[in-house]
């Protein structure tokens, strides 16, 4: 087993070579940090791509859109004929949910009424993006 000296007491030439090996075994260290990040990396990546193509393909995922028509009421149409038309149970849990909406978006108080000729907005939903 070598002993190593002081830096104190080295000469000239050890000194040089004793700062040459150190900067190989630094230059060592950082070029295996910078396989081991980069090796991380691509791990992340892979796994993270994996994931993502998993949630487009199995469409279990698929993202619903709100749209607003406009209707025009036939005679004798009422609220509850249009909420059977455009109404979607994923998103209310009931007629009288959508049929609130209806009256909430059009100014509409309960006691008014509507008849035939009048123009409505009325939500919908769907999965196609209409842009």
């Amino acid at each position: 087993m070598r002993v190593q000296k002081s830096v104190y007491h080295m000469t000239d030439r050890e000194l040089r070579l004793y700062k040459r090996q150190l900067r190989r075994r630094l230059q060592m260290q950082r070029r295996i940090l910078t396989m081991i990040a980069t090796v991380c990396v691509i791990i992340f990546c892979a796994v993270s791509y994996q994931g993502i193509r998993s949630l487009a393909s199995s469409g279990e995922e698929q993202v619903k859109f709100k749209y607003y028509t406009q209707v025009t009421l036939a005679y004798g149409e009422t609220l509850w004929d249009l909420s059977e038309d455009y109404i979607d149970y994923e998103e209310y849990k009931d007629k009288k949910e959508y049929i609130d909406e209806v009256q909430s978006i059009n100014h509409l108080a309960e006691e008014d009424s509507i008849c035939a000729g009048q123009t409505l907005i009325v939500p919908y939903y769907s999965y196609e993006f209409v842009k």
